[in-house]
């Protein structure tokens, strides 16, 4: 129980660390003294356990790939989280028989009440939409009805990464309503699995995007943007409404493309040429929102320079001592990663190496050059001043971004009115198109 708190407190650390912002919905779900089993979407590998577990106030046991228990350095944390191992039929030198042992030990947590973590899609992936699912989730559950044990509460959970593989991106959690497992129990044989499953399918969809193609998914969060920054004013959204508007749009996407496809083609081709625009001359959609004013201006100075003089020195000291394991965590990571959605988990894992080592040395080199009291003030000094260079590493970014388009402006005065006309043009083309799914919504 005392490595489960720790295991808990450790992964909020890292998702605290690695994203800038996070969110979870329906975690009241979670809060029940029943067995449960969560059923989740797998877009982004470990990264993916680590943050559920991180959002969870209950333990975590995944249902995890028998050839993890192999890896010389997961296999201790599997053995203390008690994860199970699931045996795949398409693994070398894997007996799927041992599959009994695991789906026995599952009924035993079942029967104690734990919370148990499966991935119907069978592996990770960066897919736009769902993939099929296996039906182990639907097996489990019917399994612990037909032997007597306890029958678990079944959670679909979604979650939408940002950017994945980028430090300091969001991560949004949704966990559904509890699926009907009772019209399946006890013992509906193959028809009741499949249906089960088809439910959970269900369950993940409402969850997640779930999208046809990248290309929709680009023009979707490109839709998104647009209307955050409707009207010259940008609405600062959670992550929850984000993925409201997001599912809204695919919807209503999807209906125009049914019956008015070459209206969406219209628009997504002036969105894509406008967003073109922007890019090459590197400016940024807010920037049009913004009114120079001298408030405006003033505040930007004042600002930037508590942050030169507060910030700044406490960053470089960040940087001066980060600098070296956080570009080996960068190159090393894409070295091992074999796909974007095991970005994070290779920058998580070498990451985690990689600082404690450095961290390590340097603080014994500065306990053996000065004194045990002055290491501890430099390792409790090294938090504080990473966080710093993060944010310096953002600000600066920004801070110089916004230098060079406010000049921009002054040189190319009417770059930005006429930047300011084209985002009116596709404003009320989006606002047309609004008016037609809302008549053909009210005439079905």
């Amino acid at each position: 129980m005392g490595f489960t708190r720790v295991w808990r407190q450790f992964c909020i650390l890292v998702m605290k660390v690695f994203y800038r912002q996070y969110e979870v919905v329906g975690l009241a779900h979670l809060r029940t003294d029943n067995s449960v089993l969560l059923c989740a979407n797998h877009v982004n590998a470990l990264a993916d356990v680590v943050v559920l577990q991180a959002i969870s106030p209950r333990p975590i046991h995944p249902l995890t790939r028998s050839g993890l228990f192999k890896n010389p350095l997961l296999w201790p944390i599997l053995k203390l989280i008690q994860a199970v191992p699931v045996y795949r039929r398409q693994d070398n030198c894997v007996d799927a028989v041992k599959n009994q042992d695991s789906f026995a030990r599952c009924y035993e947590l079942f029967d104690k009440k734990e919370v148990l973590l499966i991935f119907p899609e069978g592996q990770s992936h960066s897919d736009s939409s769902l993939r099929p699912l296996k039906t182990g989730a639907a097996r489990l559950v019917l399994g612990a009805s037909d032997a007597s044990r306890q029958v678990p509460v079944v959670l679909p959970i979604g979650l939408s990464f940002s950017n994945k593989g980028r430090f300091r991106s969001t991560v949004f959690v949704k966990i559904g309503e509890p699926i009907a497992t009772d019209q399946f129990l006890p013992g509906g044989g193959e028809d009741a699995v499949k249906h089960l499953t088809e439910a959970i399918y269900r369950g993940l969809d409402d969850v997640t995007l779930n999208l046809d193609s990248h290309e929709e998914l680009d023009f979707i969060k490109s839709l998104e943007r647009f209307f955050a920054l409707r009207h010259g004013k940008y609405r600062q959204r959670s992550l929850e409404l984000r993925f409201r508007a997001f599912k809204k749009l695919a919807q209503a996407e999807k209906k125009l493309n049914q019956h008015y496809p070459e209206k969406i083609f219209r628009i997504k081709r002036q969105l894509h040429n406008f967003e073109r625009m922007c890019r090459n001359w590197d400016i940024r959609d807010y920037h049009l929102t913004l009114n120079y004013k001298p408030t405006l201006v003033t505040w930007f100075i004042l600002r930037s320079m508590g942050i030169l003089l507060i910030v700044l020195p406490l960053g470089l000291w960040g940087v001066i001592n980060s600098f070296i394991p956080f570009v080996l965590t960068r190159c090393l990571a894409t070295q091992f990663a074999k796909g974007v959605d095991q970005y994070d988990t290779a920058k998580m894992v070498i990451g985690l190496f990689l600082f404690t080592l450095f961290w390590g040395v340097q603080t014994a080199y500065v306990a053996g050059l000065f004194s045990e009291k002055l290491a501890l003030l430099y390792v409790l000094g090294l938090i504080p001043a990473t966080a710093a260079a993060i944010m310096l590493r953002n600000e600066r970014r920004r801070i110089l971004e916004n230098i060079r388009v406010f000049f921009l402006f002054i040189r190319k005065r009417k770059l930005r009115s006429y930047l300011k006309a084209r985002r009116q043009e596709l404003e009320q083309e989006l606002a047309h198109l609004i008016r037609i799914i809302k008549q053909k919504s009210n005439k079905d």
